[in-house]
């Protein structure tokens, strides 16, 4: 693997840290549409991981590894990446104003965590040839 290739999944990891610690705020301008779709919150916690996982899956897909270590890959980066949205839950709570623990928060990055699983065990396979 070429270190190149984690270049972007490590800047989005950078990102998304920043975006975890950001201070809370309940003052949303009512002008943000976005406010008003039901648990867009989870969906971009859906979203950021799923992408995260997607991008440091990307170097394995890139290599000329085997299947199986590349299914060893993907399930690694996806365990990781829930571990790291069960740890930014404790960060929010205990050290960033006005955040707070959110189980449902851990759940959603679950979900995109294992949707990015699931994709690249779908598509980023090398198919068997007979």
């Amino acid at each position: 693997m070429k270190f190149i290739h984690f270049v972007p999944a490590i800047l989005f990891f950078i990102v998304s840290i920043i975006l975890l610690c950001l201070p809370g705020s309940g003052n949303f301008p009512a002008r943000w549409w976005f406010q008003h779709i039901p648990q867009f919150d989870k969906l971009v916690h859906i979203g950021m991981f799923g992408i995260l996982c997607l991008l440091f899956q990307w170097p394995a897909i890139k290599s000329q590894w085997s299947n199986t270590d590349r299914k060893g890959w993907f399930w690694t980066i996806s365990a990781v990446s829930v571990a790291y949205g069960t740890i930014m839950e404790y960060v929010q709570r205990d050290l960033i104003v006005n955040r707070s623990f959110e189980e449902a928060d851990i759940l959603a990055d679950a979900v995109g965590a294992f949707g990015a699983l699931a994709f690249s065990l779908t598509f980023f396979l090398k198919k068997n040839k007979k």
